[in-house]
Formats: structure tokens, C-alpha cells, sequence
């Protein structure tokens, strides 16, 4: 590739006044509910397409390939973090939740997100499991040695009902 001489293009930022409003805004005013939701929802809708393909192969008949876990656990931790967003918490202290979805989900529930939202027990295991493999990032990177996966038909209930509840609430279709 052959770079173009600086003194061929113009310089925009000589042109342009520095009037953009994202540099007035602090991040905590840039993220929010809405998109934090938006997000969840379409990285799930990634890890249902990428089901569709990866998870066909042999192997994956029960449990979902990793990059499929990992794009359900974030999207159920985006969509949770949106809930508190909506609550009124700010980034700071959404981000002190960290990975965590039981911590995420405890978070919620303490700011009433049941009244939307309704796990039961069952629901809270698939969560559980689905946690400690996104915390200790065994869905990113290869770990070798014995693991608990939950079975992806329950884990994609949980989801939808994460979603289905607090998208809508937080103004996402």
C-alpha cells in the first residue's frame, strides 16, 4: 500500500471546530441502559448464529461450543448491568460488579429487577454454572482439566428471560 503524502490531504481538524459533545459527556452519561441492552441482545442473537454453525459439529450435540458460552455470558451480564444502569447506579459502580453473574443478578434482585424478571432454582444453577466459567475466563482461553458446562437448551432459557424482561423495561425493543 502506498501512503498518500500528508501534504496532499487537508487537514481536517484545522477545519473542523472541537465542538463535539462526546467530549463534554463523561462516560458514565455515554453508556447507557439502551445500549447497554441493545448489546446484550445482539451479542446473543451472535451466539445463536454461531450455534447454528459451530454448534452442528460433533461434539456439541448438549453443551454449546466456548465462543457460543461466552457470547450468552456477557450478553446475560450486559443485559443485567443494564437493569442496574436503568436503576440508577452509576458505571463506577456497575463495574465494581465485575464478571460476576450471580453477583450481577444479586445486584438486580436487591434493586427489584424480580418484578420483571422471574428465575427459579434451576435457573439460578445454569446461572451459576455459566458464571464461574465467565470469571475465570475458561471461555476465552483454553484451560485443560475437568470443568462443569451447563446444557445450552436451559442456559438459553435463562437468557431469554433475562432479555425478554429488562430489554424491554429499559427501552429496547
Amino acid at each position: 500500500m502506498c501512503p498518500i503524502p500528508r501534504t496532499i490531504l487537508p487537514n481536517i481538524r484545522a477545519n473542523v471546530p472541537n465542538t463535539n459533545k462526546l467530549d463534554f459527556m463523561s462516560q458514565d452519561e455515554r453508556t447507557t441502559a439502551i445500549g447497554l441492552a441493545r448489546y446484550a441482545r445482539e451479542y446473543f442473537d451472535a451466539a445463536i448464529a454461531a450455534d447454528d454453525v459451530i454448534g452442528r459439529r460433533k461434539g456439541y450435540e448438549i453443551v454449546a461450543p466456548p465462543p457460543v458460552l461466552f457470547l450468552v455470558a456477557h450478553s446475560i451480564e450486559l443485559a443485567l448491568k443494564s437493569y442496574l444502569k436503568h436503576s440508577g447506579m452509576t458505571l463506577r459502580e456497575i463495574r465494581g460488579i465485575s464478571h460476576n453473574l450471580l453477583d450481577c443478578w444479586r445486584e438486580a434482585v436487591e434493586k427489584g429487577v424480580e418484578e420483571y424478571v422471574t428465575l427459579n432454582e434451576e435457573d439460578l444453577g445454569v446461572l451459576g454454572l455459566i458464571s464461574d466459567l465467565h470469571v475465570s475466563t475458561e471461555l476465552r482461553y483454553i484451560q485443560t482439566g475437568f470443568k462443569k458446562f451447563p446444557v445450552f437448551g436451559p442456559l438459553q432459557v435463562v437468557t431469554e428471560k433475562i432479555l425478554n424482561g429488562i430489554c424491554p423495561l429499559v427501552g429496547y425493543r
